[in-house]
């Protein structure tokens, strides 16, 4: 028995399922429908690591078998080229932003591609592409216009050497996890979505979906729906209210 040659042998398989438009979504034509849509990594370093791989394998592993079970399965990747990570990696390297995701993006897609997830190609998306993101301006247009987007003074936790907002989930012990700075809480002028009109909506949907009880937990924190009062009076040692 020969040796086995991994870049061989696995090349060669991968060629003739892309030949064969293997992964490619199919119509539907009456068979059960099945999304499986992985978090879009940020091309924003030089190649995944293992945790880009660690969750893409689950979903792949469930996508091959939704569609050995007969389903019309889509199973898509893209980039999230947008926002900090880019920008802090391009000012890193000194390179335009535009030239460093274009390159990452490159080194992400084949080293997806030498892995050997099922993904459909012909449904890539990047969120850089005017095709994509002019819908995205439209939707926040129509939002504008129904009074949903506004601008406020709102506090938020400031990074003052990223000079951005962060959540909480982007600090480590009082500091930004990207850079390590001490961040600062400030009040900044900045658009809001007034998701709050919705949380009925997504509360009630969000009880129908078969998901992990951990993670609609997570959802339904992050909805933040509240009821209450709110009141204000003057304290008897001061004038403020």
């Amino acid at each position: 028995m020969r040796n086995y040659n991994p870049q061989t042998v696995e090349a060669a398989w991968q060629r003739r399922w892309a030949e064969a438009g293997l992964f490619r979504t199919p119509r539907p034509a009456g068979r059960p429908k099945c999304y499986v849509l992985d978090m879009f990594p940020y091309p924003s370093g030089d190649g995944l690591h293992v945790g880009h791989v660690k969750g893409y394998i689950a979903t792949d592993a469930y996508a091959r078998w939704a569609r050995m079970r007969g389903w019309a399965v889509l199973h898509p990747m893209g980039w999230d080229a947008f926002g900090l990570p880019a920008e802090n990696y391009a000012l890193a390297n000194k390179v335009h932003p535009r030239a460093a995701v274009q390159r990452n993006i490159a080194r992400f897609k084949e080293q997806l591609q030498r892995i050997g997830f099922s993904y459909d190609w012909e449904r890539e998306i990047n969120t850089t592409d005017p095709r994509y993101y002019k819908w995205t301006q439209w939707i926040f247009v129509q939002m504008f216009k129904r009074g949903l987007a506004y601008q406020s003074d709102e506090p938020m936790i400031w990074c003052p050497s990223c000079q951005t907002g962060l959540a909480n989930e982007d600090l480590e012990e009082g500091r930004c996890e990207r850079c390590g700075t001490l961040v600062e809480k400030k009040k900044l002028r900045q658009w809001v979505l007034k998701l709050t009109d919705y949380a009925e909506r997504l509360l009630k949907d969000l009880a129908a979906l078969d998901w992990p009880e951990a993670i609609k937990e997570s959802q339904r924190k992050w909805i933040g729906r509240s009821e209450g009062a709110l009141i204000k009076f003057k304290a008897q040692s001061e004038k403020r209210k």
